[in-house]
């Protein structure tokens, strides 16, 4: 249990252990039991011998901090022993345990590290093992900036983990060694030369974190089976203690299960049709609590993994991709880009936002297989949705107003911009809950784009003119500047400067008489080509026939109405039109 005592008791238990005389007893010599790696909720136990006939124990969390004190009883025979509970919470990193009285104290240090998850690497209790110093390169020169310190154990059953802390001296001392240089990542490299480290925990407390984050500095945490790339606008988003941890799947048996089990997918299925399926390289399980948020992973292909002669060498690259394990139960196949890495040896790096067991699986006929995804995704991408119609009689009456309500419903559909966080939209007393446009209403005000009264009403049927059309184009595209227009009616406007802008851009233009008619409702003619050409669409060429009767070829508007009231699939042609491919 964690004591928080207050400073005048401190200072008189100190005193009084001052005068504390050495027991007649025991003249045991002083020293600490080492302590293992703990897990978080833990129970932890301070326990040695001592001349003394009490002593006091302090535990120090990673921060420095002392996490437990306590006056703990010497036993007759020189021995002593406490036992405390870490909290559920617990930071990940070092603790620091001292023991003794005034300046004969002895000390110890444990990890709490991350739990594995259920069926993971195991390995029996931790045991005390031995401190390596590491360096944190810049991510881009490779030079060292900073050190840290791995604590590598040896478990009971000969398995051999590495725990690594990043102190917040550290964090800082990498920071301004890379803002010296200019540069803006830091490395931890944990080496395993001899390849026997079967598990990896990386842990960063939160005042680490905050020292990273505030530095502006992205992170890489570089081991023999697995580099995590960890941007810093990822790492601005999360608020706690960081941890990784990373355990390399290095049995035959168990990649042959994941063999197996790719086999049985049906997404594997689908990509293979039968053909063959081998696991490359070494799988990697990682886990983080840094979760929904994009990361970059960098798995290496081993020389060693791959055929000796050219041909066979790139038939498997060619159809190399990774077989994704998520921890929810779901799966996935997804291409990679290969890289060179600074040594020479070759990677394949990905992007990820949850953490999954990730292995290099050859699938033969993927190169095709995703090579047809592409195609289609890029037929997909030359197919523009219809977003207006027209009447039940066949008509889309290009003359007629279109109402504020209807617009709203209109950019409802088109408009992909953010929406204003953390705000209500306004109630206006005109429109019921009922009203068959509220929920666009609600999202044209949450986007910026439309605006209500003074006298807190829509009017959702009230002609939208063109100059609230000026001003909602102005908004979307985020206009800035003072524009400029021949048009002769806008000065002293209240939309003057937003008209001038849509002018300049070439969105909105004035009339063949040389004015803008700002207050004129805004036509359904008029309102498509403005959208039209906000989206970047049409006018619509080619061999289009007139969906609508009173919308001939020889309309004004016919290709604007037809781009926008047909889904279609186009192309662009020589002269960058768009023109109709299937009708």
């Amino acid at each position: 249990m964690v004591r928080k005592l207050p400073l005048l008791f401190l200072t008189m238990l100190i005193c009084t252990m001052m005068f504390n005389p050495i027991s007649n007893v025991q003249a045991a010599a002083l020293n600490v039991t080492d302590i293992t790696d703990k897990y978080r909720g833990d129970q932890v136990t301070i326990s040695g011998t001592s001349p003394f006939t009490e002593v006091i124990a302090k535990v120090y969390d990673p921060n420095n901090v002392i996490l437990y004190i306590e006056v703990l009883s010497v036993l007759d025979n020189g021995n002593y022993s406490k036992t405390f509970s870490l909290s559920d919470d617990a930071i990940y990193g070092t603790y620091k345990v001292v023991v003794g009285q005034e300046t004969n104290v002895v000390n110890d240090t444990f990890n709490v590290i991350a739990r594995p998850s259920a069926g993971g690497g195991g390995g029996g209790a931790p045991s005390q093992g031995t401190q390596i110093t590491v360096p944190v390169q810049s991510g881009t020169t490779g030079t060292t900036v900073s050190q840290t310190t791995i604590q590598r154990t040896t478990g009971s059953n000969g398995t051999v983990k590495d725990s690594v802390v990043m102190t917040e001296q550290s964090a800082k001392e990498t920071i301004d060694a890379l803002k010296n240089q200019g540069e803006k990542t830091a490395r931890i490299v944990i080496p395993d030369a001899e390849d026997k480290v079967s598990e990896v925990n990386v842990s960063i407390p939160k005042i680490a974190l905050t020292a990273i984050k505030s530095g502006g500095i992205d992170l890489e945490i570089k081991t023999e089976n697995a580099k995590l790339t960890i941007p810093n606008t990822t790492l601005e988003k999360f608020n706690q203690d960081l941890y990784f941890r990373v355990v390399p799947i290095k049995g035959q048996q168990e990649k042959d299960q994941i063999a197996e089990r790719a086999k049985q997918e049906q997404i594997v299925q689908d990509v293979v049709q039968g053909r063959d399926v081998q696991v490359l390289g070494r799988p990697a399980e990682i886990e983080t609590n840094l979760q929904s948020q994009p990361v970059t992973i960098t798995m290496p292909i081993r020389e060693e993994d791959l055929p000796k002669d050219k041909e066979s060498r790139q038939r498997i690259l060619d159809d190399l991709v990774i077989f994704i394990e998520h921890s929810d139960g779901t799966k996935e196949v997804i291409k990679g880009t290969f890289i060179t890495n600074e040594d020479g040896t070759l990677g394949i790096e990905f992007g990820i936002d949850k953490f999954s067991t990730f292995t290099l699986v050859y699938m033969e006929g993927s190169k095709e297989y995703f090579a047809q995804l592409e195609k289609d995704k890029e037929m997909e991408d030359t197919v523009h949705k219809a977003y207006i119609s027209g009447y039940p009689d066949g008509t889309f009456k290009p003359a007629n107003s279109i109402s504020r309500a209807e617009m709203a419903s209109l950019l409802s559909r088109v408009y992909d911009g953010e929406l204003k966080e953390n705000t209500s939209p306004t109630s206006y007393v005109d429109i019921p809950a009922g009203h068959w446009a509220i929920t666009s209403i609600e999202k044209a005000q949450l986007t910026g784009l439309m605006r209500g009264y003074s006298d807190h009403t829509f009017g959702p049927n009230k002609s939208i003119t063109r100059a609230e059309m000026a001003a909602i184009v102005s908004r979307w595209l985020k206009l800035e500047g003072t524009g400029s227009s021949s048009a002769k009616d806008i000065q002293g406007h209240w939309a003057e400067q937003a008209i001038k802008l849509v002018d300049q851009a070439d969105i909105m233009n004035g009339m063949p008489d040389g004015t803008f008619q700002p207050n004129k409702p805004l036509s359904r003619a008029e309102a498509v080509t403005i959208v039209n050409r906000i989206l970047k669409r049409g006018p619509l060429y080619g061999d289009v026939k007139p969906t609508f009767i009173d919308v001939p070829t020889t309309h004004w508007a016919y290709k604007e109405i037809e781009e926008a009231s047909k889904e279609h699939k186009y192309a662009i042609d020589e002269s960058g039109k768009e023109t109709l491919l299937i009708k």
